[in-house]
């Protein structure tokens, strides 16, 4: 049976639910914390519908907990409200503190070299069992046989087209006919799927008694080299990157494949802001010609 909201859920399920309190939201979602008598819960309401909105997230918090490494929250439920809209209920975790960034290099690092838990991506192919968003933009995750295909189709191809810049679309281009469609900057690798968060950034991780968590992904399998695209507002320390090299060396042209991943999560935030993140992108592809 349906329930209309968290609240419902929990209390047909045999919670007694205590007291909430607002947490704010962002621009697609809103937050609450709810007290019951078996612990507390993180909640997200959005409108709208579960497939489009917290489908992919709650599926892709349990992929990033299957593979162990960093601290995950828990998904209880999630489901439609009946008015279009939907919610996601997940453990509260103790958040606080300031994080240990040598720990959280390693445990991510661990994270990415975990053997994949879908039967696609073990039998070597990039995506994830749904879709899902990056912020309030829709992420197609197709499975797909190879990575670079993958990276040109379904991110930064349709980042590109959604921009709708002609000089963009141009630089964009240009890129694929230098770069032999961005397989060169991919000579020096063999890519494996790895399990990503997908929109790590420092306000998607934080400290807790149990190590670093991280949430509000936006998971796929993919290069683990994708997940540092949002390092420019990550705030990664020395001791981070240090752990992390401990246990995954730098590929000879990491450096220069970062400007693609920044890319992706750059034109995405025009896509969603505007402003003068289009030629901060296009700075960014211009740097391969």
């Amino acid at each position: 049976m349906l329930r209309s909201n968290a609240v419902d859920w929990l209390e047909a399920n045999g919670y007694e639910v205590a007291s909430k309190q607002g947490r704010g939201g962002s621009g697609w979602a809103s937050f609450q914390t709810l007290q019951t008598d078996k612990g507390a819960f993180f909640v997200k309401t959005a409108r709208r519908p579960a497939a489009a909105m917290f489908e992919g997230e709650a599926l892709g918090l349990e992929a990033l907990r299957a593979a162990g490494g960093v601290c995950v929250p828990k998904v209880l439920h999630y489901d439609d409200d009946g008015n279009g809209g939907s919610y996601l209920i997940m453990d509260k975790l103790n958040m606080g503190g300031r994080p240990n960034m040598k720990e959280f290099g390693r445990a991510l690092a661990l994270m990415h070299m975990a053997e994949p838990a879908h039967p696609e991506a073990k039998a070597g192919k990039f995506g994830f069992e749904v879709d899902n968003t990056i912020g309030g933009t829709p992420q197609r995750n197709t499975w797909t046989e190879d990575w670079v295909t993958f990276v040109r189709e379904h991110r930064l191809g349709p980042q590109v087209q959604m921009a709708g810049s002609t000089e963009l679309k141009k630089t964009w281009d240009k890129v694929l006919k230098e770069t032999d469609d961005l397989k060169a900057l991919f000579s020096d690798i063999d890519v494996k799927p790895s399990i990503l968060h997908g929109d790590l950034w420092s306000g998607n991780y934080e400290g807790t008694p149990e190590g670093v968590a991280i949430f509000d992904p936006a998971t796929y399998y993919g290069h683990h080299e994708a997940e540092f695209g949002m390092s420019w507002c990550a705030g990664f320390t020395r001791d981070f990157w240090s752990a992390y090299r401990e246990v995954i060396p730098e590929a000879p042209l990491f450096s220069k494949r970062a400007k693609l991943y920044e890319a992706y999560h750059i034109i995405n935030h025009y896509n969603l802001f505007g402003g003068g993140y289009l030629y901060q992108g296009v700075g960014l592809l211009e740097a391969f010609l």
